[in-house]
């Protein structure tokens, strides 16, 4: 039975043949999806290997290696086609779905599209469609800055609900009660750095 299986796989290959050499990367184009590597049995150097199935196609999976590093190349038909089966240091790497969904990787960090919302996330922090808006707000600081504002009109409205006007004193009651206990208790101005996470941005 097994010697069945064989004959008709060999029937169905025909006259190709399947080899792999293990190459040095020469070069890399990442707009035609290729590579320029070398042999390393000393062979003529191979130009414009696939690094994907669809050498047209532009969504997938690419793996972009680096310069100078290995890679196995896998050949068909008689080594008329030639493709990179498995890498070894890469440079980057995307993905790409056919509904605009778009993910990239390097040394750098990761980004993520989707339509018109993207996200990055690198060493220096994440960044939400842009960072044009600056840091998020943090939320803590935040909220203490408005209590204390709040807490402060709460404070005059508290003078003058408790104020009794005087009989011919102009105001100077009232005037005493709030430069005393209110007037004087300046607000310090917000700083952007005490409310935004520099850390997380957004646009």
């Amino acid at each position: 039975m097994n010697n069945l299986k064989e004959a008709i796989r060999l029937l169905a290959q025909g006259e190709r043949q399947t080899v792999s050499l293990v190459c040095k990367v020469d070069a890399v184009d990442i707009a035609t999806r290729t590579v320029d590597c070398t042999p390393l049995d000393e062979s003529a150097p191979l130009l414009g290997v696939n690094l994907q199935a669809n050498q047209g196609s532009d969504y997938g999976i690419v793996v972009f290696p680096k310069v100078g590093s290995f890679v196995v190349v896998g050949f068909v038909s008689d080594g008329n086609a030639a493709v990179v089966l498995l890498t070894d240091e890469i440079e980057s790497v995307e993905i790409v779905f056919k509904d605009a969904v778009k993910i990239a990787a390097d040394k750098d960090g990761i980004q993520l599209q989707i339509s018109g919302t993207s996200a990055k996330l690198t060493k220096e922090g994440i960044s939400l469609n842009g960072d044009s808006c600056g840091g998020m707000v943090k939320v803590a600081e935040l909220t203490k800055k408005i209590n204390d504002i709040e807490q402060d009109i709460n404070n005059l409205k508290s003078l003058f609900a408790g104020w009794t006007p005087v009989v011919q004193d102009g105001g100077a009651a009232l005037k005493t009660a709030v430069c005393t206990s209110w007037a004087n208790a300046m607000l310090s101005l917000t700083q952007t750095n005490e409310l935004e996470n520099e850390k997380v941005k957004h646009g």
